[in-house]
């Protein structure tokens, strides 16, 4: 069974915290979204035994096992968010249980995605397809986001850019991290569509009490590293606004 955590301390749900009460073995992993601080102790206490934290290797390499083992016994999948929002788990746990026979239930909770839908103003059926901003290393340059970006554009849609987590260090990828990172993808695409005066929502903690929202042109957003410091962000690229989205967002204007 999977089971999402939400954004925030105690946001999992009541169903969710019986079913890991009642599992033989609970597993959580972070390595799509870390918890809050103290969540993981909560989680212990509440549940009243002793959670196994896994990373990616263990769910998606090894999801056969857990799967088959699932079969003998009652296991719990902890997952930060919802489990099956801008997460591989469909693809990989869900999937590999159906074609092995195996029941495999999902108890949702609010993910990322929904809350800063919800929380931007933006229209929800104008968004297009998401992306993520991954990290980039010697051999491994991703700059698909940057397509999918103008893709979305030239349909008059919004676009959520979700950012990588830096796994070693424990913490979200910074707001000046992501700035270069497009521009990064933009110096070698050249598409025209990173520039100072395009104008974006960085949205800092949603869903959490810690939230920050702010609307500027990113040509003025390396004035809020400090403000967006240690936060896990998410920004979304706007299409063309409606007088309505216009007025809502106008209300984080820097």
């Amino acid at each position: 069974m999977l089971v999402g955590l939400g954004l925030e301390t105690k946001d999992i749900s009541v169903r969710g915290l019986q079913a890991a009460i009642e599992a033989d073995k609970v597993l959580i992993e972070q390595y799509t979204l870390f918890v809050s601080e103290g969540y993981l102790d909560y989680l212990k206490n509440a549940i009243g035994s002793e959670i196994l934290e896994v990373g990616r290797p263990e769910l998606e390499e090894n999801a056969k096992n857990i799967v088959l083992s699932a079969a003998r016994e009652n296991i719990v999948i902890l997952v930060p968010g919802d489990p099956l929002i801008a997460t591989t788990h469909y693809a990989t746990l869900v999937e590999t249980a159906k074609k092995l026979g195996v029941s495999c239930k999902v108890i949702h909770a609010a993910s990322v995605y929904s809350a800063a839908v919800g929380e931007s103003g933006l229209d929800v059926y104008k968004f297009g397809v998401p992306v993520t901003i991954a990290y980039w290393s010697e051999k491994y340059r991703p700059t698909s986001f940057l397509d999918s970006i103008n893709s979305n554009l030239k349909g008059n849609r919004h676009t959520m850019l979700l950012l990588d987590l830096e796994q070693k260090e424990k913490r979200p990828m910074s707001l000046d991290e992501a700035l270069s990172l497009l521009r990064s993808a933009e110096a070698e695409k050249k598409l025209g569509i990173i520039t100072d005066e395009v104008k974006v929502l960085v949205m800092g903690d949603v869903g959490k009490e810690s939230q920050d929202i702010a609307y500027a042109r990113l040509g003025e957003l390396k004035t809020l590293g400090k403000r967006f410091a240690g936060k896990f962000l998410v920004i979304i690229v706007p299409a063309q606004l409606t007088f309505a989205e216009e007025e809502f967002v106008g209300r984080f204007s820097v």
